[in-house]
């Protein structure tokens, strides 16, 4: 009987790993592992909604990683919401955690990383909530629509001399450069006054590349892109995927 209780108690304790080996956050805390210390950077970065940081083990004391993911929903990146956020990454190679300061320019610097494997969704109702929060001199009341492939936007253009407001509309693709930039594509544009075309134009033109990712920690070339009629998608050739091992989970109050 002692036997077979002992059996049972091993039995169950083998059956429930992943239970085991998840941590639950939400709101302010103190990381107390390196691998809480990175969870809590990472939430001080995006401010997300939910975030989610998987790891086959806690980063050692000089910032090797094997295996990372992160899936960050409803990230705020300086007041621009993006719906999905995902990576993964193999054989990490950061600076040590006694380095990490959210506070930072460089919050984490990754010194190499083996592969690194990048998705990301940004809604429509987003795009033009942004755009409406950040009204200019030049550009006023824009606003994005989706369609599968391409998008269309139109907006007020203010030329200062001769002093005259313009209407824009434009018809646009969109396409990756260089794996690390996104552009305009076969643009078609439209102006309530013809004779100040090109002005908008050249306008336009200085807002090329509209993305650009060099600047991230990672090393991410850019592969995929998908336009549809609520959402645009960018990811590497490869999408991230999840695995088994240490779940750090947070959640926004």
């Amino acid at each position: 009987m002692k036997r077979l209780l002992l059996s049972v108690i091993l039995i169950a304790a083998l059956a429930l790993p992943s239970a085991a080996r998840t941590r639950e956050f939400a709101g302010d805390f103190t990381p107390e592992t390196n691998g809480e210390k990175l969870l809590s950077i990472l939430v001080s970065v995006t401010n997300p909604e939910a975030l989610e940081l998987r790891l086959d083990e806690e980063p050692d004391d000089q910032g090797n990683i094997r295996n990372l993911h992160v899936l960050v929903k409803g990230a705020n990146l300086g007041g621009f919401r993006v719906e999905k956020l995902a990576l993964e990454s193999s054989f990490l190679e950061l600076a040590p955690p006694s380095e990490w300061d959210a506070d930072a320019k460089d919050p984490i610097k990754v010194k190499e990383a083996l592969r690194t494997n990048f998705e990301t969704v940004i809604l429509e109702k987003d795009i033009n909530a942004a755009l409406s929060a950040r009204g200019g001199d030049e550009w006023r009341k824009v606003s994005v629509d989706l369609k599968p492939g391409f998008l269309t936007a139109r907006g007020y253009y203010h030329v200062k001399n001769p002093g005259l407001t313009l209407l824009a509309e434009v018809k646009t693709g969109l396409e990756i450069k260089k794996g690390k930039e996104l552009w305009l594509k076969d643009t078609e544009l439209k102006i309530n006054h013809d004779e100040q075309t090109d002005v908008v134009r050249d306008a336009i033109r200085d807002l090329q590349p509209l993305v650009d990712i060099r600047d991230l920690p990672f090393p991410i070339t850019l592969a995929e892109l998908k336009v549809t009629d609520s959402s645009l998608r960018m990811a590497t050739r490869t999408a991230p995927k999840p695995f088994e091992g240490l779940l750090l989970r947070y959640t926004k109050k």
